[in-house]
Parts: C-alpha cells; sequence; structure tokens
C-alpha cells in the first residue's frame, strides 16, 4: 500500500502536466530521468540498511539496530548532498545535451532545480521508512503518505494551473509541490522516530563516535546489496535519458507510461521487500527450517498480485484515449502501440522479483547483483541504444527490450534460488 501511494504521486503529477503539452511532459520525463539516479541512488542504500536491520530485529540485537540506524542516516546524508551538487555543477551543460528542443530544456532545468529540496526529503523519509520497516512498524509510513498524496495533489494542482491567489508556476509548480508535500511527510517520520526511539543508543556511546565505528561493516555488507539497485537505477535513467532521442511525441508517450508501469512494478516489488524483510528476520533468529514454506507462500501470493497488474495493465491501455484526449494523435497512437507489451511484463517480473529481494535477504547479494548488472550492462543498456541512436527504431521496439531484459535473466534468479547458498546470517545475535 506504502508503494502504490508513492507511485501515485508521480502519476499525479503526469495527469496535472498533461494538459501543458507534450513539451512540458518531455520535459519532466527528462528531469525526473536525472533524478532518478539521485533519488535511486538513495533508496538502494536504503533498502541495503533495512536488509541489514532485519536481521538485527530478529537476532533481538540493539547494538546492531543502533549500527544500522547511525551508519545507514549517515550514508543517505551524504548522498543526497552529493546529488544536490551535480544539478547545481553539472546539470546545466547535460540537460542541453540530451534534450531534443531548447524549449525542453529549459523547462527540464528549471524542475530540477525548484526539484533539490526533494533530494534532503527523501534521505530522511526513505531512511526512517525502511528501520521502521525493519522493525514490523510498516503502519507509520503509510499513514504519514496517505497525509503526503493528498498534500502532493493539492499543492501542486494548485501551483501547476493557479487557483485563487496562487500563480500559474506551470512545471515548476508540480516540483514545488513535491517539496511541500515530502517536508511535511519527512516531519511526520522524524515525530514517529522520536517517538518510537529507533536511535537505539548503545552504552552511552557519543553519537559521532559511534557512527564512525559501524560504519565500515555497515558499507561491506551494504555494497552488494545496494550495488543492485545502483545498477538497475543507472541503466534505467541511461535508457530514460536515450529515449528522450526518440522525439517529442513518442518520448511524452513514455513519460506518460512509465509511471504506470512502476506502479505496477512497485506493487510487486514492495511484496517482495517486504517477503525480504520477514527473511531476514528468520534467518537472524536462526528459523532456516521455516524458510521454504514461506517463500514458497509468498511467491505464489506475488503472482496472484501480478495477475492483478496484468489486467490492471489492460484496463489501462483501453483507457488511453479518454485519460489523454487532449495530446496529439501522434503520441496517443504510440501509446497504443505499447499496450501489447504492457501484457507480457508482469508474470515474468514478478517471479523475478521474489527472487532477488529473497537472495538479497540472505548471502547471495552478491550473486543478485552479478545477474542484474550482467543483463543490464551486457544486454539492456546497448541494445536500447543500438534500437534509439543507430537504428532509430519506433517507440514499440524500444520498449520491448525492457520486456526482453526480465526473461533474459530468469534462469540464472531462479538457478541461485534453488541452490539454497542464500540462507545465510548477516549479523550476529
Amino acid at each position: 500500500m506504502n508503494a502504490v501511494l508513492l507511485q501515485s504521486i508521480a502519476i499525479i503529477d503526469t495527469l496535472l502536466v498533461a494538459p501543458l503539452g507534450e513539451t512540458s511532459l518531455a520535459a519532466m520525463g527528462l528531469a525526473i530521468g536525472l533524478a532518478g539516479l539521485m533519488l535511486g541512488t538513495l533508496f538502494a542504500f536504503s533498502n541495503a540498511t533495512q536488509l541489514i536491520a532485519a536481521q538485527a530485529e530478529g537476532a533481538g540485537s540493539k547494538t546492531a539496530l543502533s549500527n544500522a540506524w547511525r551508519a545507514g542516516l549517515a550514508i543517505n546524508i551524504v548522498l543526497a548532498a552529493g546529488g544536490v551538487a551535480l544539478v547545481v555543477l553539472g546539470g546545466a551543460p547535460l540537460v542541453h545535451w540530451l534534450a531534443p528542443t531548447d524549449a525542453v530544456a529549459v523547462q527540464a532545468l528549471a524542475y530540477l532545480r525548484w526539484f533539490l529540496p526533494v533530494f534532503a526529503g527523501v534521505a530522511v523519509c526513505q531512511h526512517v521508512t525502511v528501520m521502521l520497516y525493519a522493525t514490523g512498524r510498516s503502519r507509520l509510513p503509510f499513514y504519514a503518505n496517505l497525509v503526503e498524496l493528498p498534500v502532493n495533489a493539492a499543492a501542486s494542482a494548485a501551483l501547476v494551473h493557479g487557483i485563487g491567489p496562487l500563480p500559474a508556476l506551470g512545471l515548476i509548480g508540480a516540483a514545488i509541490g513535491s517539496a511541500i508535500a515530502v517536508g511535511l511527510r519527512a516531519a511526520l517520520l522524524l515525530a514517529a522516530r522520536r517517538h518510537l526511539r529507533l536511535a537505539y543508543p548503545v552504552n552511552g556511546s557519543a553519537p559521532l563516535a559511534a557512527t564512525r565505528a559501524a560504519l565500515p561493516a555497515h558499507v561491506r555488507h551494504a555494497v552488494p546489496i545496494a550495488g543492485t539497485f545502483v545498477s538497475a537505477t543507472l541503466a534505467t535513467n541511461v535508457c530514460i535519458l536515450a529515449y528522450a532521442r526518440l522525439g517529442v511525441s513518442q518520448f511524452a508517450a513514455l513519460t506518460l507510461i512509465l509511471p504506470w508501469v512502476k506502479a505496477g512494478s512497485q506493487l510487486v516489488s514492495a511484496w517482495a521487500q517486504a517477503t525480504g524483510i520477514l527473511v531476514g528476520q528468520l534467518l537472524g533468529r536462526g528459523a532456516e527450517s521455516l524458510l521454504d514454506a514461506f517463500v514458497s507462500r509468498a511467491w505464489r501470493i506475488a503472482m496472484g498480485i501480478g495477475t492483478a497488474v496484468m489486467v490492471a495493465y489492460l484496463a489501462l491501455s483501453l483507457s488511453f484515449g479518454y485519460l489523454y484526449s487532449n495530446l496529439d494523435a501522434a503520441t496517443v497512437e504510440a501509446l497504443a502501440s505499447l499496450a501489447p507489451l504492457l501484457l507480457a511484463l508482469p508474470w515474468m517480473r514478478t517471479s523475478n522479483t521474489i527472487c532477488g529481494n529473497v537472495l538479497r535477504a540472505g548471502g547471495q547479494a552478491a550473486w543478485s547483483l552479478k545477474v542484474h548488472a550482467g543483463t543490464q550492462w551486457l544486454f539492456t543498456v546497448p541494445v536500447t541504444l543500438l534500437f534509439v541512436l543507430v537504428l532509430d527504431l519506433s517507440v514499440a521496439w524500444v520498449f520491448a527490450v525492457t520486456v526482453a531484459d526480465e526473461f533474459v535473466k530468469a534462469i540464472p534468479f531462479h538457478r541461485g534460488m534453488a541452490s539454497g547458498r542464500w540462507k545465510r546470517r548477516l549479523v550476529n545475535g
């Protein structure tokens, strides 16, 4: 439910920006592609913290939980600062190089500059959220998201189109609305953290000294776990930036469809991450005998979720003309060409996602990284660049690479699960 709410924000933004036309949509797609590189890295290291903290919770180790809290927060702060610096120092030349037109570049840069506070907000939000997830308190982030979603929708709508005394700011209004909403969620989650005492002070040690002591071990465990997500984020966003060369109409079609695709994928991914948390807790308790039955049940439910996502994609593909009736015919036609590919995606992606999260929760994070990175950088990225930059194929051919990616990595993922080598503890109880 948290994942659906978070992805709904992106969908709301695209619906609000769609009436501004293809140029604004393409600009938002380009800006989100660049911002996604930084935000994806934050999510990657936060996910690593989550799995380490889950095993610490299962083992009942307050010391390990304290180390996960302090080290994970320090990493997130450094990453957020780096993201802001990259946009400020190197954003303009990169955006102008990637944008199909100068008008798209100008709007994308304006969006990115107003989006910068989101980096700081997400660094805090994501860290507190994963600690709450890992310790079995997933309702609190859900309540925070329930507050954030209507605030984001209302603030963005008011600032994009101008409601009452507020000016119509266009695309940057969506960025400001997101910054306001993320700031509110960060405040709510910090209040929850304070209430639950999630810092777990240990033996009265000074916070700075404790953080320095915890960082090396945390980084050693986190790098292979986070590396999988960093690789996926980089590969995805390199492809998105290549999509910008397709032309305004086709890139606008992808900008519209990708949040819907990601929403469906996030629903499955969230279930898989929750499965990984519980696998980590079982491993932390030394309850390996329960793992096979638990993972089997979780996989079957995930496949049911994947089927529901497929049905939702079918309904979406039949609604393109209604949802985006104000767009050019070429953009709507490009959207329609993607419909068959949407239906081929959910089942294989669902099974692969369960495999990846279970492998990372135990001792096979390095194997998961090899499968993901190998497929992405040896197949998906080069084929996408070939299709877009060399062969100049249509958007349907380019998006088909995303579907093929899941089939390529299915065999090594399922072999890794069958081996059982992932049933290993990351922390000492």
